[in-house]
């Protein structure tokens, strides 16, 4: 299966980049983007191990995540592709999920 990012999830990295890149250093914030891109990228072989997530199943896209950092990576299984459709800080507001989801 074949792992890809949606624009939101793209830009989510980037932002998450530029705020490490602010608070700590650049070397610091591709580490930590890194380590969020191959998390995700090992769905690839076992899609399913993510858990549910729970605030976005009344969009009955079998939405699920896995966790790094403190990061939610959260993703969806279309067809053979896996889409990455969010990176969201587990410091933001649920409430924001759904919108960002769709």
């Amino acid at each position: 299966m074949e792992v890809r990012f949606s624009e939101w999830a793209k830009i989510c990295l980037k932002e998450i980049y530029d705020h490490y890149s602010e608070e700590a250093n650049p070397e610091k914030a591709a580490e930590i983007v890194n380590k969020i891109i191959d998390r995700a990228e090992t769905l690839n072989k076992y899609p399913d191990r993510g858990r549910v997530e729970d605030d976005l199943i009344s969009l009955g896209k079998g939405h699920r995540y896995l966790l790094e950092y403190h990061y939610k990576i959260i993703y969806k299984v279309d067809s053979e592709i896996i889409i990455v459709t969010d990176i969201f800080s587990n410091y933001q507001k649920p409430a924001r999920k759904p919108k960002r989801n769709k």
